[in-house]
């Protein structure tokens, strides 16, 4: 929020002499206040304008004014990085092995898809195929550690044999 000043800062004596980034932190203190004001500092202390746009959700996220799943997303735009979320998952009561996942993805991740050979008529359809090769990767990977060491004819139940009594030579 704008402070509410008569006088501009060039007429402060205070602003006399100033130069370069200590002038701009005196009149961004003359000026502004709260998230403004660290939004403004911000602005002056970032060595380039994505750094400065990344402190300023900083500033949104630390003050509850953005979602943590926004930041990230966000940040991964200005990045130019892929993300991917989960927003929400539901099951249905009546059927345990029926539901869904809610996901939000950004165009760099529709990239990468695309890049890896994933094709679709739109950006859900390829997320889709994604998800479900995902899914299919989970399921063979928990085939796989189920079947490790079972041997046909086997239970399911592995055995653990005690190793034998070590002996102390006095027998």
């Amino acid at each position: 929020m704008k402070k509410k000043t008569k006088l501009p800062f060039r007429m402060m004596p205070a602003s006399w002499g100033l130069k370069g980034k200590s002038r701009d932190i005196a009149e961004a203190e003359y000026y502004y206040e709260g998230d403004d004001l660290e939004k403004r500092l911000a602005e002056i202390n970032a060595s380039t304008e994505d750094d400065a746009t990344i402190a300023k959700l900083e500033i949104d996220l630390r003050n509850e004014k953005i979602s943590s799943s926004d930041f990230d997303k966000r940040v991964a735009g200005i990045k130019k990085e892929p993300y991917v979320n989960v927003l929400s998952m539901g099951v249905d009561p009546e059927n345990v092995a029926q539901g869904y996942f809610e996901l939000d993805w950004n165009e760099e991740f529709i990239k990468m898809l695309q890049s890896a050979g994933m094709t679709g008529k739109n950006d859900e359809e390829i997320v889709n195929k994604w998800f479900n090769a995902v899914c299919r990767t989970v399921l063979l990977q928990e085939k796989a550690d189920l079947d490790y060491g079972l041997q046909a004819g086997g239970n399911g139940v592995i055995k653990r044999q005690n190793p034998p009594a070590k002996s102390n030579g006095t027998e």
